[in-house]
Parts: structure tokens; sequence; C-alpha cells
């Protein structure tokens, strides 16, 4: 497109004339590109023409999804903040893999075992709960089994040992804006459908013309019995069961073992060994009817299943657990390839940076163009009059001459190099008081060691040379210690300033100053050596309060563990839609209510959080007292417990502890704190969840499940469950609490951790209103948070804060992400106006750099802290001007 304005006939010519000024808007000077390639294909396919599209039209390239998480990296890579979602989808994926392996072995041994398997409204509420509690990330969670392998209980129909032709329950959010109850019109993503996607016409989701079903391939059909030893592996769980309170039934952990997804080794890097792969896009035709990618892990069970000839059973792929996020909340990399952004990448070389800078992608942007930013390359600084790295959104929007005049960084000149440090060697005090014509090596340089003189003789007074050469190894000695005592109280002392009140951009942008704290610092050290004095053998002789951190330790947490936190959240999802809803004596045509929870079931729901994801260290589920009601045990006769056994307590808690004997594999270990003699309902994180939610619900949002069943045990159609739609209260993120740091000093975990805990809730007994029933909680390592040492303000909670050793003159403060709980957790970029000195590959100075230099500084060692600032842009050179050098020229002549 192309503006142009009239101007009109001028009054110098005799003929009249047109004269028209064009100048090219913004998106017309941009070249076509592959974000474009993309944009036409995505808008080429609707919900309305899609059948009538072939499997190509409706498939993007694999490579527009760059960056996907191996189940082999996720210890060793960085993952930023734009893979978060990524990494969301493949622990839930691996998460619901575990759960049904796991459940499906266990109770897989007579007919009795076959009837407290998950039932119909299990794997509903539990796909509804994964999209519910997965807001953001996670759009759509199901459970695809492949042709007559899935052993249905709750079918009335369906003799026992016999399978059902398919089965695949779905859950994907529904679009719920123009639903009647939905007054204000407005999106909730509070509504998930729930189908079986085997119930109905044109269904059959492993045949090769059905199109939607990129995942099908990967781990289905499992028809090879000669790589089994390969693609299943053996994992091992041991439990600590308790039937009564205050006892256990045995006294050492019970093993089982399970097959499972692939376990690959580090060197292992192609697709097939991972236990989690992924799709590339696809449009979802005729269900969610958007572009989306899904995670897939496989799920092991033995086939045939119940059998007298054992012998002829195998463990075998029967189904697939894939998880679903839309495409266009995916972030693109639109940087040139290169470390941090390997290939393949459709979008690579995208951005509009120009020669003088380097693309940094940023985060939540999704998939639309300007999640970037321009930064100066080394050797190159920022104009005076532009503050800060150029955004790409801006660049996006620009016209052809804004871009070609703006958007640039200028040269400097007259670069440092950085100087080596001497090596360092033991002090010979004996050498620094000798003759001038003495030869003898002083392991400090010139300039430190004079330095070091000048401050002596700045708190000493000077003696005369002769009684100087005549100084003792003792006096010596004396003079410093005196001064480092010196050293340390001028270093200690902290002048009183005025507080300053502002935002936290104004003090960590370039609009601000920022300040190093040294109270600040000197708590956040008292911290660090209170949290490293702890360990498993100390901790049973130190007080309660000594094994807890100030709340502002955990600074950031709530962002940082989001996901693992939201794993947490979706069991508390389930488990509160199944206690509202599910009623084991209602029937529904030929399908069976679901019966009452198991033990097993919550046992497989926190084994699973743990084994899902590498950052959960420990998962648990804890009833309140006399809430836990569970199906009557295999051996019951008892007639008083056919409806069901209410427990006292029942706690099932879940950890990793590392193996002695498998190397870089943790075992997995479940215990029912039931057995303790000192109820959980005693500890303070519980009383305080339980008097928070015991009357009050108001703040609790509602949920709406839609659920479609199969009409008969072939799947002819899906009708309405009789229940449409199902509707259940359930906490959300927000409702939830992140604990203080803690040393657990139990036995089990020992390690410093945070804890989130959320609140579940179910009916009364009378089923006549909602009640407080327990919580569950997620434990994450505290040495696995990221720490934030810039400058905030003094309403931020954060023990390190205002610690960084940046020269906030000519400097600012950025964290990195990344790093752990380690101090130099940030970079010093230059102020508006000044620039890098030095000849290096970098343009900022980094804060392990400044943590060791001022260390070194302290200790009286060579060092290079006061050189580590910015320096006034373009004050280290002259740009010569030949119009300056013409004019000044001629004046000469003229004078002379």
């Amino acid at each position: 497109m192309t503006v142009c304005k009239y101007l009109g006939p001028t009054l110098l010519v005799t003929v009249l004339a047109i004269l028209t000024v064009c100048q090219e808007t913004p998106f017309t000077w941009m070249p076509y590109d592959n974000f474009d390639i993309i944009m036409d294909k995505m808008t080429s396919v609707t919900a309305q023409n899609c059948r009538s599209k072939s499997r190509k039209d409706i498939e993007l390239p694999a490579e527009a999804v760059s960056q996907i998480p191996k189940y082999n990296q996720l210890l060793s890579n960085i993952f930023f903040a734009n893979r978060t979602c990524l990494l969301q989808l493949h622990s839930m994926a691996l998460n619901r893999a575990y759960y049904y392996s796991f459940i499906y072995q266990y109770l897989n041994e007579t007919e009795i075992d076959f009837k407290y398997q998950p039932g119909l409204m299990y794997y509903y509420m539990s796909m509804a709960a994964d999209v519910s509690a997965g807001t953001g990330c996670i759009n759509g969670s199901a459970l695809y089994f492949d042709n007559d392998v899935h052993y249905a209980n709750f079918l009335i129909t369906l003799p026992f040992n016999k399978t059902l032709p398919l089965f695949a329950p779905r859950a994907w959010r529904a679009d719920d804006y123009n639903e009647p109850t939905n007054w204000l019109r407005e999106p909730s993503n509070y509504t998930t459908d729930v189908h079986d996607m085997s119930a109905g016409r044109d269904t059959n989701y492993t045949h090769p013309l059905y199109k939607p079903n990129p995942w099908y391939k990967f781990f289905l059909p499992d028809l090879e019995s000669n790589v089994d030893t390969l693609r299943k592996f053996t994992y091992t769980v041991s439990m600590k069961l308790s039937n009564t309170t205050g006892k256990f039934i045995h006294k050492e952990y019970q093993g089982t073992p399970f097959f499972g997804p692939p376990q690959p080794g580090q060197q292992d890097s192609d697709d097939l060994s991972m236990p989690v792969r992924f799709t590339q896009p696809y449009f979802d035709c005729g269900h969610s009817n958007k572009w989306i990618v899904s995670a897939a892990a496989p799920v092991v069970d033995f086939m045939p299943r119940y059998t007298n000839w054992t012998h002829t059973q195998r463990a075998r792929f029967v189904g697939e657990a894939v998880m679903d996020i839309e495409f266009e909340r995916i972030d693109l990399n639109p940087c040139p390839v290169g470390e941090g952004n390997p290939a393949p990448n459709f979008f690579a070389n995208t951005a509009r940076c120009k020669d003088t800078t380097m693309c940094e992608p940023l985060s939540g942007f999704g998939f639309r163009r300007g999640g970037y930013r321009c930064v100066c390359k080394p050797g190159y600084r920022y104009p005076w009059w532009h503050n800060g790295p150029f955004l790409g959104w801006e660049i996006e929007q620009a016209t052809k001459e804004e871009y070609e005049r703006s958007f640039d960084c200028l040269s400097i000149g007259e670069l440092r190099v950085i100087p080596r440090e001497p090596p360092v060697t033991k002090i010979n005090k004996r050498s620094l008081t000798a003759k001038r014509h003495e030869k003898h090596e002083v392991p400090l340089t010139v300039k430190y060691e004079n330095q070091r003189q000048r401050f002596v003789r700045s708190i000493l007074p000077q003696p005369s040379r002769t009684s100087r050469r005549l100084l003792s190894q003792e006096r010596e000695e004396k003079i410093e210690k005196r001064a480092a005592a010196e050293r340390k109280r001028r270093v200690h002392y902290v002048p009183r300033t005025k507080r300053t009140v502002g935002t936290v951009e104004q003090k960590t942008s370039k609009t601000g100053k920022g300040s190093f704290d040294q109270s600040s610092y000197d708590r956040m050290q008292r911290l660090r050596n209170r949290m490293f004095n702890v360990d498993a053998t100390k901790c049973h002789s130190m007080k309660d309060f000594e094994l807890l951190l100030p709340g502002d330790v955990g600074y950031g947490v709530d962002i940082q563990f989001e996901t693992q936190a939201r794993t947490g959240l979706r069991l508390a999802h389930f488990l509160s839609n199944f206690l509202q809803n599910v009623n084991e004596d209602e029937q529904f045509g030929d399908i069976r209510g679901d019966r009452l929870l198991n033990e097993t079931h919550i046992y497989g729901e926190v084994l699973s959080n743990i084994m899902g994801d590498f950052k959960i260290y420990a998962s648990g589920v804890f009833f309140d007292k006399y809430k836990f009601r569970m199906s009557p045990p295999v051996n019951n006769t008892d007639p008083r417990f056919s409806s069901g056994i209410t427990r006292e307590y029942f706690g099932p808690f879940a950890f990793r502890t590392p193996s002695e004997n498998k190397q870089g594999q943790d075992d997995f270990k479940a215990i029912d704190f039931a057995g303790f003699k000192t109820p959980y309902t005693t500890n303070r994180w519980f009383i305080d969840m339980k008097s928070r939610w015991s009357t009050n619900f108001y703040s609790l949002k509602k949920y709406t499940m839609r659920s479609m069943v199969r009409y008969d045990r072939n799947g002819s159609s899906a009708v309405r469950f009789e229940h449409y739609p199902m509707f259940y209260r359930a906490a959300s993120y927000e409702d939830g609490v992140w604990l203080r740091p803690q040393f657990k000093c139990d036995g089990m975990v020992n390690e410093w951790v945070l804890t989130y805990v959320a609140p579940f809730f179910g009916m009364n007994s009378l089923r006549t209103q909602l009640e407080f029933k327990g919580v569950v909680t997620i434990d994450v390592k505290l040495e696995e948070l990221d720490i934030n040492q810039c400058p905030q303000n003094f309403d931020v909670a954060n023990a390190f804060k205002n610690t960084a050793r940046c020269d906030f003159k000519t400097t600012y403060c950025e964290a990195l992400p990344g790093k752990r709980f380690t101090l130099g957790s940030y970079k010093c970029e230059c102020e508006q106006g000044y620039e890098y000195p030095f000849q290096e590959q970098a343009w900022f100075f980094d804060g392990q750099t400044m943590e060791d230099e001022w260390r070194k500084m302290m200790d009286g060692e060579p060092n290079r802290f006061e050189t580590l600032k910015c320096r006034i842009g373009g004050s280290a050179y002259v740009v010569g001007s030949w119009i300056l050098v013409s004019v000044l020229s001629m004046m000469s002549l003229l004078i002379h």
C-alpha cells in the first residue's frame, strides 16, 4: 500500500501538473519471509473448510516450533521463560503416562482388583483438571488407546476380560462467551468439553486417513516384541502403607516394579528414544478448531491382561497420554541461529536487527512479530538520544525512512584491553621490608603494593628509614593486623542516606539510580550461612525456628515454579470435582457409576507428580480428619463396610532420593503420614489452610464440565451424560499458598524446600453443602530458585535486593535467569549516555565477575574492581569532519 498526498498545481509553470509525494507505509517495504508463509497457511484453513483439506494443508512444518525440550537435557540445559509452556506440556504428558502405567499394572491381579481401577468419570475429570489447572498453557488433554487393548470396568454389558474396540477420553477448553449462564459474554476459560473421541462416525483415529492424529505414529501400534527392552524401562517405587492411625503395616518400604515410558541416556539424541515426543503444528479439525501442538507419552500395560498363562503376557504400549497447546501461544524465536537458538528454526532471521546490533528474543509475545529486542554488539553503544535496546515491535511498525535512519548503534573508539592478573603467590613479608637494591619477588603489582603502603601510612605514624629497616617480623604482623581491622571498619561503615521512594522500574532502569545496601548484604550472608550450616546430621539437634528462613528468601518462587505448583493444583481440581459430583450409586444406561477413591489411586497420583517433573522433589495429599471415604478392601467380609470405609487420617506423601545403586536415577518412595504417631493436622500449614477455607467459599471459581459419552459398547454415537453440564468449585492458583523456606528434617526429604499448598473441597455427608476436605502439597528445592540482587523498592519482600555490586552511576542492574541460588546472578549494563570500555565479546559486566573482584579487593589481592564501570559515551575518541577542516584552513589563510 502507498499513501500519496496531492500538492496541487504550481504557480511557476504554465502547464498544469500534479505533483505527488509518495511514502511507503509499514509492512510495505518489508520483504515476504517465513512468518508470512506460515501466516498465509494458517488463515487459509478454517473450521468450515478443514474437512476438505488434505493432511499436508492442515499441518505446518515441524521447524515452526524450535527449542523443543528433550527428557535427557532437562537437567543440563537452561530453558528460559519463553519455553515454560512447552516444559509444562512435557511434564504433564509424562505425568499421566506414569500414572496410568502404574495403576494398570499394580491393580492387575484378579477380577476384584479390576473393579478398583479408574472408572469413566475418573478419566473425564482427570482430563478436565489438566485443562482447568493449566490455564495459559494446556489447551487440551487426552488418553488415546489402541485397538482392543482397553479393559473397561464401567460398562455393565461388557464381560470381564473383554476389551473395547477403541476408547479415547479427551478434554479441551471451550469458548463459553455465548453460554446462557455467561451474562457478560466474555470468555472465562472455566468451561471444558470432554468427549469420547471413539464414539460416533469417522472417529477411528488409528486409521491412516484420519488426519488430525500426527501423535499416533510415535508409539502406536506396538507390535514389535524384539525392541521391548529398549523402548520400555523398568521403574521401581517403594511404598510404606498404613491402615491404622499411628501404625505402619510394614516397618520397611515395599518395592513395586512396573514398566513405563523409555528412559534415555545422556548420549541418546534421537527422538525414537525419548519418552515424550512433540508433534508438528496441526489444525484440530472438528474439535477445538485451532492450530495446536501436542506432546505424547506412551502408556504401558501387560497384554493380555488377565490370563492364567502369564508367559504369554508382554509389556506393550497400549495408549498415549496427549497434551495440547495452542500454537499461537508458543513464543517464536526470530533471531539468527546460534548458541541459545539452535537449528532447526523456521522463523530464524526474521528479526530486523541491523548489523551493529544483536537479537535477543522476548517472552510472552506468542505467534506475532516484534517478540525480540536489538542490543548493541560489542564495540558499539546506543545513541545518546535513545534509552536502552531497540524493541522489536517498534521496528516492525516503522516506515522505511524511519528504519533506515534509526535503530543503529554507534561505534566505540579507543577500546581498552583487559589486563592479565599477575600470578598470586604467598606473600614474603621479609621481602617487603628488604633493601631497595635487593632483588625479590613481590606477589602484588607495584600499584597495589603502593596502595597498601599508603594505606598503612595513613593509619600509623610513618617511621624513619633507619627504623623501618629494623622493624621485626612481630612489628610487621601488628601493622598488618591493625590495617586489616581499619579496613574492615571502613568497609562496614555505611553513611546514612535519604531513603528514596519510587517504583521498581525507577530504581532498576536507566531513569533512576540504584544503590548498594551493606546492611542488606550482611543480612543476606547471615541467611546463607545459616542455610548452609544445616544438614541431615545436625537438624535433629536444632530448634524448630532454626530450620526456617524468612519468607523473603523465597522471592520469585510464585513465578519461577508456577508450572510445578499447577501440577499440584491440577490434583486439587481433580479431587474437588470427583468429591463433589461422583456418586457410586448412580447408573446411566449401560454406564456404571464410579466407585469411591481407592488408596492406590492417590498413591499413583503423588508418585506421578514427582516422576514427571525433575524440579518437584516431593508431593503429598493430606485429607482432613474423617474426610477420606474409600472403597472396602479386597478381602472385606464385614457388611458394615459394604458401602465404604472412612479413615481417620490418610496422607500419602511421595518423595525422591538419590539412588545408591543406579547412577543418575533417583529412587521414588511413598509413605502414608497416617502411620506417624503425631497427626499431620497439627502442622501450622494445615491449620492455617483449614481455618481459611472452613466456612467461606466465596472466592472459589466455578468450573463447568460438559461431558459426552458413548451410546453403546461399540461407540456408534455420542450422547450427553446425565448430568450435563456438570459444575464444581475449586481453588485457583492464587488461592494456594507458598510457605516460607524450611529444612524438612523428617528422615525423608532432608533438604531446604519451598512448599506450595492448595486446598480441595467436596460435599458433606448429607451432600447439602461444600466443605473443606484437605490439601495438596508440592515441594521444590530452594537451591533451584533464581535470586535477584538488583535494587528494588523498599516494599518488595526480597532478601537479596540491593546487594548487587554494580557501579550505579554508570551502570544499571538486570537479573540473569538460570543461575539458581548463587551470588552474582546479574549483569551490569551501561546507563544511557555511557559505553562499555573494554575490547571483548561482551557489552556488560557479569555479576560473578563483580563479586569475585570485590572479594579480591577486600582480601588485598590483585583486582580490577575499580575498572568495572562504564565511561561517558563518545568521550574516548574524536570524530573528524572535512567541512570543519576546510573552514579552519580557509580562515587560517585569510588571517595570514
